[in-house]
């Protein structure tokens, strides 16, 4: 191969290689919690033709991947800044995420920005997180509200509002304030209260 051929050669890798997308840490511009998907920014500046690193594009609309299992999902709730991992797929997925099933893809296209799925969030450096109890934890960063389950116990710090029936088996520790159907538990007060065995009234 003489050097003009190997030139030719090295410039068509080089340009296969450039469309050929595997995965990005991106940060997140918008997020739409109705049709799960988000707009991101590539942090890594792309090197040009030139030789001068470029700022890429933002890439719109990407379908965002929650763990979800039957009629169950975690659902998360990306903001603005957040820092995130975009996957570009091995095939055309616009008939195959339509569908929900078995297909043949629309396209030959393979690893295109077209095909990227954000599978979640990671946390860069610059953010520490705060003081957050061992165990399987939902949480702040700071600290300040989370949930840990741990070993033999769920550990909740912050204000808690229940809709629906509770069924609570076991010892239940309150630290702080207690309100039911509005009465403040921490302290409380009672009508009709007579020395004997009466009952008094409901408690105020």
């Amino acid at each position: 191969m003489n050097p003009r051929q190997k030139q030719f050669e090295d410039a068509r890798t080089k340009e296969a290689r450039e469309s050929l997308h595997v995965g990005a840490l991106v940060k997140v511009t918008r997020f739409d919690a109705q049709s799960m998907t988000v707009d991101v920014q590539p942090v890594s500046k792309r090197l040009d033709a030139n030789g001068t690193w470029q700022t890429q594009p933002p890439t719109l609309g990407i379908p965002v991947a929650p763990t979800r299992c039957g009629d169950w999902i975690l659902r998360p709730w990306y903001k603005v800044g957040d820092i995130g991992v975009v996957l570009y797929l091995d095939h055309d997925m616009d008939k195959a995420l339509a569908s929900g099933g078995e297909c043949q893809p629309n396209t030959e296209r393979s690893h295109s920005q077209s095909d990227a799925v954000f599978i979640g969030g990671v946390v860069p450096g610059t953010m520490q997180t705060g003081s957050i109890p061992e165990g399987l934890a939902l949480a702040k960063v700071d600290g300040s509200i989370y949930v840990v389950i741990k070993e033999d116990i769920i550990e909740i710090l912050g204000d808690c509002q229940w809709q629906g029936d509770i069924d609570i088996k076991g010892h239940v520790r309150i630290t702080g304030e207690l309100t039911v159907n509005g009465i403040d538990f921490t302290p409380h007060t009672h009508s009709g209260v007579e020395p004997g065995d009466g009952v008094s009234g409901r408690p105020q």
